[in-house]
């Protein structure tokens, strides 16, 4: 079965004539025209059809982005100008205008492969974004060797997985720039508020990405302690509502914050800068590193990595894996391994790949890091789960039939020589 998916953009020629013949352009907008009776397609076949269209989207998002820069150089270079005339145009704010010229300008002076890669349909509008935004303090020369170190595999990575890359290459490309870089962001540390609806509001804390993690984890662990089935609140609830009695001074915890990060002893030992990682950030400096491990009253456990940077493996007899195995595989895997999650290892179960009624081990080779949610996704006969030859986990849906790897992602970052 076959589709057209027509995408209508008036030319300027077709737009003129309108006007000549008195029509108000207002009334001829661009149109999509899906040709096709959804309810003749199979699942699979509508996941197709998904492709295409979120594609054809990107495709007018970068069709878009160039026509903004044009209209700035058709005036000059004067951005000002420009947003004041899509403003009244497009009925939109100035600082959403104002944002997504400085968005086209960067796209097309710093980061061109990505542009491209928008423009025919590999990459949407939010990677774009999360690799202007991790750039945004390198020099043009530096943000141009990142997009060209990342692509074409930027194309193929979750947010989550683009951003653990770039925090790597960048560390890669300009490791003497992150310690000004980090200098400098951290003056930017601030708290906010931001009025919602329904009486409601918003309180924003910009900080080091350890300690806004720490914090976190305090939080997340006394809701866990307090949560029972007579609690009528959700986790969210709890978050919330631990977090301002313990600002308020209503609540108090001996609950201790834990923070997790990754790195060489050497590294540690001020022997040399290799970069670390931090779960759930990605990538830090080594500097970062060393302030983390002596500031706080750090626990060490020593892992043997191979070299490329990840974990080697280990085995026990028993169904379940003791916390050494369980700490073992959570630096292994870093985050819910479903091809689509990012939540964090210790925050996950351990799920034995091949059950263990059907003489499946318990060991590293055959357990996965696996949020509740996916857990139960996978028992639920939605998703099967392999281990790929490269020690990818490889997620195949029941529905479909299509495969979805998670790429492994080394334990310490392992820089080029």
């Amino acid at each position: 079965m076959s589709w057209w998916l027509e995408v209508y953009v008036p030319t300027f020629e077709h737009v003129n004539d309108k006007r000549r013949a008195g029509t108000a352009y207002a009334d001829q907008p661009p149109s999509i025209f899906l040709t096709v009776n959804l309810k003749e397609l199979s699942a699979a076949q509508r996941m197709d059809l998904l492709n295409e269209v979120d594609n054809a989207r990107a495709t007018l998002d970068a069709a878009y982005l160039r026509t903004v820069n044009g209209l700035v150089e058709a005036l000059g270079g004067d951005a000002k100008a420009a947003v004041d005339l899509i403003t009244v145009e497009r009925k939109t704010s100035s600082a959403r205008v104002g944002k997504d010229i400085a968005f086209a300008h960067s796209l097309a002076a710093r980061h061109p492969l990505s542009f491209t890669a928008l423009a025919g349909g590999r990459l949407n509008w939010l990677r774009a974004d999360i690799i202007d935004r991790a750039c945004s303090g390198l020099t043009e020369k530096n943000a141009r060797a990142v997009d060209a170190a990342i692509h074409p595999r930027a194309c193929d990575l979750s947010p989550g997985q683009l951003w653990s890359l770039l925090r790597t290459t960048i560390l890669t490309i300009d490791p003497e720039g992150e310690a000004k870089r980090r200098a400098i962001a951290k003056k930017g540390r601030r708290v906010s508020v931001k009025p919602e609806p329904d009486g409601m509001a918003t309180q924003l804390w910009h900080d080091s990405a350890e300690n806004v993690l720490a914090v976190q984890d305090r939080i997340d662990t006394i809701a866990r302690e307090l949560a029972s089935e007579t609690d009528p609140r959700s986790m969210n609830e709890l978050r919330a509502d631990i977090m301002r009695d313990l600002l308020l001074g209503k609540y108090t915890s001996k609950t201790v914050a834990h923070v997790y990060v990754a790195g060489n002893a050497s590294t540690i030992l001020g022997l040399d800068d290799l970069p670390g990682t931090l779960r759930g950030y990605g990538a830090i400096t080594a500097q970062q590193l060393r302030e983390i491990a002596f500031s706080l009253q750090a626990t060490w456990t020593g892992v043997l990595v191979d070299d490329g940077g990840y974990p080697k493996k280990m085995a026990e007899k028993k169904y379940r894996p003791s916390a050494a195995l369980k700490e073992f595989v959570q630096l292994r895997d870093n985050t819910c391994t479903f091809p689509a999650c990012y939540q964090v290892a210790h925050k996950t179960d351990y799920d034995h790949v091949r059950p263990w009624n059907r003489r499946g081990r318990t060991s590293s080779a055959n357990g996965k890091c696996e949020c509740r949610r996916h857990h139960r996704a996978k028992h639920s006969g939605r998703w099967r789960v392999r281990t790929g030859a490269d020690g990818d986990t490889v997620w195949t849906s029941s529905v479909t039939r299509r495969s979805y790897s998670k790429k492994r992602e080394p334990l310490v970052p392992v820089m080029a020589e």
